[in-house]
């Protein structure tokens, strides 16, 4: 199907768009993936998430929702700290790796080269190349599922990421889940300036 490009000059009033009813259940858009950090039992583990996004711009909080049954779970309530480390697309067969094992038979933290921030129990990658510690804020229960809020504490990020101070996409190329697809992509072409190409576009 060829999805029309919507331009200033163009206008699709005649343009007949047949929308299928899906179930309702998980929507499968582009997620980040990362592994949430965290001690459980006095180790530092680590878990595959891609249920992640920002949740306050002032103070910058983010979001993790993860199964209710996991033990990263445990160790986040436990500590009031977590990690979030986002890897680079080449490192998607590590991260899946994570995702896959359980706590209870691999020490996931001895995978990694690990750095901490402000708390001892909110480890860090050395390998990725972005990671963020969080002081958990709240925890609320939904469903089968805990979203768990974090103040964003610290930002670390690769020298060779960055471009004027800023994650550079490019540089970085982070790994990203199609959910529906049950499968890793990276990050696609430029499009356009955020908050700025809209000003071109002019309603006939």
């Amino acid at each position: 199907m060829n999805i029309p490009t919507i331009t200033n000059h163009t206008i699709f009033k005649e343009y007949i768009v047949k929308k299928i009813a899906l179930k309702p259940g998980v929507v499968n858009f582009p997620m980040p993936v990362a592994l949430v950090g965290s001690e459980v039992d006095g180790k530092m583990n680590f878990m595959t998430v891609a249920w992640i996004s920002m949740a306050s711009y002032a103070p910058p909080k983010i979001v993790v929702t993860l199964g209710d049954h996991h033990v990263t779970n445990t160790g986040i309530k436990a500590n009031g700290v977590f990690s979030v480390n986002f890897p680079s697309s080449s490192q998607a067969t590590v991260t899946d790796y994570c995702g896959i094992v359980s706590a209870a038979k691999v020490d996931k933290g001895k995978l990694f080269s690990l750095f901490f921030g402000t708390s001892p129990k909110a480890p860090m990658i050395e390998e990725f190349p972005l990671c963020v510690e969080c002081k958990l804020d709240k925890t609320i229960a939904n469903g089968r599922n805990e979203s768990f809020f974090g103040d964003i504490v610290g930002i670390h990020a690769d020298e060779a990421i960055l471009k004027n101070d800023k994650v550079d996409w490019d540089a970085f190329g982070p790994l990203i889940l199609n959910q529906g697809g049950a499968e890793y992509r990276s990050v696609g072409q430029v499009i356009g300036k955020a908050w700025n190409i809209g000003k071109t576009y002019k309603p006939e």
